[in-house]
């Protein structure tokens, strides 16, 4: 055997031995957005575990806004965990990208939700992980969630329903990294010829409350997956000056029809 093959087969031995920790040290889930990315060196750090907080259900949307395009630039299998149906919407997902045979969503009991979420984190072939709770994990979940991403390589994402806002910023936290993502009022977008401004695109606010070694911040953001409007003004126009000759044509054509009978 050859000591590439040595080599290969000492590297496999550490990985299931949990004691190897550099291979995924320096890899990066890109967010897409170029501050968040150069503040997180890169993006989100593979081999831990980041922590989103949801202030409310209709907040939800904002951070799957936010999360969803991240695990879209990423080819590795997701497996989604809660204790209900996930609500996944499959024409969003076709749309952002995730192939939905690589997505895998679980609904469990409570008990069985963190022990599952441990397992598929120290699978040999590293996963990406989201695990949707109505409860704060206590350090020593977190730590074993923690440590069993950094043995392999996956990463993975508490969604955590959560009243305290930004004042969670000051809990206890053995993730990489703290989340709020929330709602912003868009930017008016004027338009010759309209009296009222239409809507510009989505905006989120993010604001990352803890990370590891590093210094939180808050930035605004216009998402880049939600164009205010899709053709030109001209063309939109165009097709509302057609619509009632169409439809005049048709009523002409029925009533010959009905003449004839």
């Amino acid at each position: 055997m050859d000591n590439t093959a040595l080599d290969s087969l000492r590297r496999r031995i550490r990985q299931i031995e949990r004691r190897d920790h550099t291979d995924h040290a320096t890899l990066r889930l890109e967010t897409g957005y170029d501050p968040i990315d150069r503040h997180l060196r890169g993006g989100l750090a593979a081999g831990a575990l980041h922590e989103f907080l949801i202030a409310s259900p209709l907040e939800r949307g904002s951070t799957l806004a936010f999360l969803l395009p991240c695990l879209a630039r990423s080819d590795r299998p997701v497996f989604w965990l809660s204790t209900r149906p996930s609500q996944l919407f499959g024409a969003g997902l076709d749309a952002l990208g995730i192939a939905r045979r690589r997505l895998f969503c679980l609904e469990l009991v409570a008990d069985r939700l963190l022990p599952v979420a441990e397992d598929i984190l120290r699978h040999a072939e590293p996963m990406i992980l989201v695990v949707e709770t109505d409860r704060a994990l206590t350090l020593t979940e977190a730590r074993r969630l923690n440590l069993a991403a950094e043995a392999t390589g996956a990463t993975g994402f508490i969604l955590r329903q959560s009243k305290t806002g930004v004042g969670a910023a000051h809990e206890a936290c053995a993730c990489a990294t703290r989340w709020q993502i929330t709602a912003q009022k868009s930017r008016p977008l004027p338009l010759p010829g309209l009296t009222l401004p239409l809507p510009g695109p989505r905006r989120l606010s993010a604001d990352l409350l803890k990370l590891r070694a590093g210094l939180p911040k808050r930035w605004i953001l216009d998402c880049h997956d939600h164009e205010p409007i899709p053709r030109s003004l001209d063309a939109l126009l165009l097709d509302r000056a057609a619509a009632p000759r169409e439809q005049r044509a048709l009523s002409g054509l029925a009533q010959a029809g009905a003449a004839r009978h």
